[in-house]
């Protein structure tokens, strides 16, 4: 009788030994997969922690916000409707974009950048994004079209004009010839 309980008790400690080992293996093999999965995961936080102008991917985007930071430098201090049609004209007609898109386009941008209180504070990123992707003459051309933007309500406020001039000097377009 006490040779078949200390079979039955080896039996036990080994099934428990053996459980223990698997659970183990088990773990190994978690944390194998969780550093195989690691820089996928990694990549995926970088995107998934991006938030306002970090969003900004695009030529035409980083335009429409520097458009928009001008209707922002306003008296109003926001986007008129008159501004805003004006940017979706620009869109349109400039920039190729399609024409059934142009609103929710600048309504989404108007959201991304809901947050930033003084419109200058988009004007570092923006042109940093858009001066090795813009030629010369396309950088004027945005100037003139946020020209147009600040002129959407018939004259531009001395902000409008010094956020203008300033994104000129930025992009270099006030440089005497030479």
């Amino acid at each position: 009788m006490a040779a078949i309980i200390a079979i039955l008790t080896g039996l036990a400690a080994l099934v428990f030994w053996l459980g223990r080992a698997a659970q183990n293996a088990h773990h190994v093999t978690d944390a194998a997969k969780e550093i195989a999965n690691l820089p996928r995961k990694m990549r995926y936080l970088k995107k998934a922690g991006k938030s306002g102008l970090e969003l900004i991917t695009d030529p035409r985007e980083a335009a429409c916000v520097l458009m928009i930071a001008t209707a922002r430098s306003s008296a109003a201090g926001t986007v008129t409707n008159a501004e805003a049609k004006a940017i979706e004209t620009m869109l349109v007609d400039t920039m190729g974009w399609p024409a059934d898109d142009a609103e929710d386009f600048v309504d989404s941008l108007r959201w991304l950048t809901r947050d930033i209180k003084q419109p200058d504070t988009v004007l570092k990123p923006m042109t940093k994004f858009l001066k090795p992707r813009l030629s010369t003459q396309e950088a004027d051309e945005l100037s003139h079209m946020m020209t147009e933007v600040a002129l959407a309500e018939k004259t531009a406020t001395e902000k409008q004009t010094y956020f203008i001039g300033r994104y000129r000097d930025m992009m270099g377009l006030n440089l005497p010839a030479g």
